[in-house]
């Protein structure tokens, strides 16, 4: 073996053993679960929504007033997960992006937002903001 590849091989091995530690150290995002809850805050109105990612589509729900559905997953390690729902209560569909890992990560891991006829409102122990619909 040449003083070249026994160099190669050196890193090759130190890089994997490196790669095994970042999987497994607990700072990892993609260990780290988040849980998405969209609570229908819509007085005495059935609220249809659709959640969806590029990875996973949640179909069509519906909630009664003051009812939620939840659902968990793993964030990305590269910071692009986005989850984005369009809204319905009989005046028109809204869009709204739910869940942007940039936006919403260091936030909460337990992500409750408020459906409003006006806005969605996202409350965690930390953190209370309301948000307009996106127009589409």
């Amino acid at each position: 073996m040449t003083h070249h590849n026994s160099i190669l091989l050196v890193a090759f091995v130190l890089l994997s053993a490196l790669a095994m530690s970042v999987d497994a150290h607990p700072w990892d995002p993609r260990k780290k679960k988040t849980t998405v809850v969209v609570e229908n805050d819509i007085e005495g109105q059935e609220l249809a929504f659709h959640c969806k990612s590029r990875d996973d589509d949640l179909h069509l729900r519906r909630l009664q007033s003051h009812r939620s559905f939840d659902w968990t997953f793993r964030p990305s390690f590269f910071e692009t997960t986005l989850f984005y729902c369009s809204f319905d209560w009989g005046e028109g569909v809204r869009w709204f992006d739910i869940y942007i890992q940039g936006r919403d990560y260091h936030i909460c891991k337990y992500c409750r937002w408020l459906v409003r006829r006006d806005a969605v409102c996202l409350t965690s122990d930390s953190n209370q903001a309301c948000y307009y619909y996106k127009r589409r």
